[in-house]
């Protein structure tokens, strides 16, 4: 039997958004009066209003996520589900068809097969694997990679389930990058398919999840987006283990509380969440905004503007924190974590744009402006900082004045607040610092192994309080460069367990460090009274280099493991998902080969074969230079007559992956060889 929805009429809805929104404005309303009386009294008004209005978004940015918190606890701890939408029978068989899309951008292909395989066997123990095919989507530019995913793919076609099947696409040209790459899809497939699971290269989801987010969309006809919340897991340093530990601790209040106000009105993080095609298809053609990078051009926060574009169309996206068994891999370092937040940056700042655009739901302009400040967040703290040392450095400069030109009876002091900014203080390090704890609760009631997960918590709040002022500098740089037109390339992220070496930490660092101790040494000087209220700020700064460093060791992970640090029960008890996902990893290490790319298609026919075979499919051939193809052939023959090493560039090798009739000849000139 399937489960009757609690409906919510409208006014409901406003009811609970009333609720976060209000005394989230109500709070940094009371705070900001008592700023104000905070703020020395002989301020002239532009300092007094730079003060206030930096600290109005400050605090008003960790407001909401406090109460956001607050309501998620309580949601959590009377376990109620997201009203509103309809659950059906476990049991129910599916009528609907379903393709489950991996894109990928120069990933590591075993990893990549490895998950789906994963994935794949665990849709076909659910009795439902028909319900679903499985499509590789490629934008790899690496032409080496390129090859390896084609070998992968044919290894993997062995042992996937004879009920599901494994595509594989490579786009010769990677317009638009994934959200490019998903419309290609759905433009020449989006039509066999009800539904589409999108993940990322490192997603993993339980076949039941998946069966489950189909059952909802065959249930729930109006619904556009389903998105599940993944989890980070498989982090081994110890700047991982600490995201995975936040996010198993802390993240199940913060999608909760986030789904409490959505409701049907939600966000789509762009992987782990199933869609309807055809809401896809009549919704999300993308615009290519105009004018050059970094605001211009293709968008890259694709996510949040689908979500926009298919709420717009009168369909329903929800996030259900219900919905377990959804995985990711964190990034492992600090820098790489950096790297990441730089894409989402000039993303959301493309949103800018787009927030004003016409009807769009109220809530997604809320999205959109959540996202946005997100990343504002920083440089506004930063000046915050900045403005109010500039205040304290001033009084040294300029001594106030007691006894003005016009004669009064008493001397006019200047009046500062000390206990007022200590209260202020304290109740914002509370309001950041108790969801954490409202999250440990809610993991100690629904975690049977939980040993030191309060120890670790203590550690995760030290850790990420040296690390918050290296990141503000980030985000601050990084928003400084768009507003400037830099824009960002498409990095391939790293998943690997690569430590940062020192050289690439001080490179990355060094004026985190240098500002650091300047601000200490001139605040020690001139500002003592602040010194004690920096010194949270500029330790992190001072020491980023072996903060970024430290973190960033498998050793250091496995040691905060074998003390009990950051261990979350997915470790202790690994889920069945992921030890699918490491066994087809190992036997598709066994099918490895030495050789790559071209070398590889002229020393084994069938890969040869394959390639040429796929070509057609894949799309036309990019255009190369006369002088590119021109030296890849000279390269080939020398590699073939005089047996000189075969040191193709990206390029040259790219146009030799698109010349059949050359490929062929070769292979055969090889084997007569």
């Amino acid at each position: 039997m399937s489960t009757e929805p609690i409906v919510l009429n409208p006014k409901r809805i406003r009811n609970r958004r009333i609720k976060v929104f209000g005394l989230m404005i109500f709070t940094t309303l009371i705070a900001t009066i008592k700023w104000m009386y905070v703020i020395p009294t002989d301020s002239n008004w532009l300092t007094k209003f730079l003060m206030i209005a930096l600290f109005v978004l400050t605090f008003a940015w960790i407001a909401l996520f406090f109460w956001s918190s607050i309501f998620g606890f309580v949601e959590l701890l009377f376990k109620r589900g997201v009203p509103g939408i309809k659950w059906p029978d476990e049991k129910t068989r599916l009528k609907t068809k379903t393709a489950v899309l991996m894109p990928v951008y120069n990933e590591c292909s075993k990893d990549v097969f490895a998950n789906l395989l994963a994935m794949a066997d665990d849709l076909e123990a659910t009795g439902q694997g028909k319900a679903f095919d499985i499509f590789v989507l490629s934008d790899t530019t690496n032409p080496k990679l390129w090859v390896e995913e084609e070998r992968c793919w044919l290894e993997a076609k062995k042992l996937m389930p004879e009920s599901i099947n494994l595509f594989y696409r490579r786009r010769a040209k990677n317009i638009a990058r994934k959200s490019g790459n998903i419309e290609d899809f759905c433009i020449k497939w989006g039509a066999y398919y009800d539904f589409m699971i999108v993940l990322d290269a490192d997603s993993l989801m339980n076949g039941k999840t998946m069966l489950r987010m189909a059952q909802l969309m065959e249930a729930n006809a109006e619904t556009g987006i389903i998105q599940a919340p993944p989890m980070t897991v498989g982090g081994h340093t110890l700047f991982a283990r600490m995201q995975q530990f936040a996010g198993k601790v802390y993240g199940p209040i913060v999608s909760a509380g986030l789904a409490y106000w959505q409701v049907g009105d939600s966000n789509y993080w762009g992987h782990n969440a199933i869609i309807r095609v055809k809401a896809f298809m009549e919704c999300c053609s993308l615009p290519v905004l105009e004018g050059k990078a970094p605001f211009g051009g293709h968008i890259l926060s694709h996510d949040f503007v689908e979500a926009a574009l298919i709420r717009r169309g009168g369909w329903a996206a929800w996030l259900l924190p219900e919905l377990k068994g959804s995985y990711e891999g964190p990034p492992p370092t600090m820098i790489d974590f950096a790297g990441r937040d730089r894409r989402w940056c000039q993303g959301n700042m493309q949103h800018i744009k787009i927030l004003l655009s016409k009807h769009l739901h109220p809530i997604s302009r809320i999205h959109f402006t959540i996202g946005i400040m997100s990343y504002l967040s920083s440089p506004i703290w930063l000046c915050f900082l900045l403005v109010g040392l500039a205040i304290a450095l001033g009084r040294v400069i300029f001594p106030p004045v007691y006894f003005p030109e016009v004669h009064t009876l008493f001397p006019t002091w200047p009046i500062f607040d000390k206990i007022g900014t200590i209260a202020l203080f304290v109740l914002s390090m509370f309001m950041l610092i108790f969801p954490k704890i409202l999250g440990l609760i809610i993991y100690y009631i629904n975690e049977k192994k939980t040993k030191g997960a309060f120890k670790s918590m203590l550690a995760e709040i030290v850790m990420s309080a040296l690390s918050a002022p290296i990141m503000m500098m980030f985000q601050s740089k990084f928003v400084l460069e768009i507003f400037t037109g830099h824009s960002v390339g498409w990095n391939t992220q790293n998943r690997g367990d690569r430590g940062t070496s020192f050289k690439e930490a001080l490179q990355r660092h060094i004026w985190h460090t240098i500002l650091g101790i300047i601000t200490t040494i001139v605040v020690a000087l001139y500002a003592k009274q602040l010194f004690w209220w920096m010194l949270p700020i500029t330790i992190g700064l001072m020491f980023s280099i072996p903060i970024s460093m430290f973190t960033s060791k498998v050793s250091t992970g496995l040691w905060a493991q074998k003390h009990k640090f950051f261990v979350i029960p997915e470790e202790i008890d690994i889920p069945l998902i992921i030890q699918k996902s490491l066994s087809y990893g190992a036997k598709l290490e066994l099918t490895s080969v030495p050789d790559q790319g071209v070398a590889l298609l002229l020393k084994e026919n069938k890969m040869l074969n394959l390639h040429i075979f796929m070509l057609p499919i894949n799309g036309p051939a990019p255009e190369f230079s006369r002088e590119i193809m021109d030296k890849a052939r000279m390269k080939l023959e020398n590699w073939l007559n005089y047996h000189v090493e075969l040191d193709l560039s990206k390029d040259e090798e790219l146009s030799l992956l698109y010349m059949p009739e050359i490929l062929k000849k070769a292979a055969v000139a090889l084997m007569l060889r």
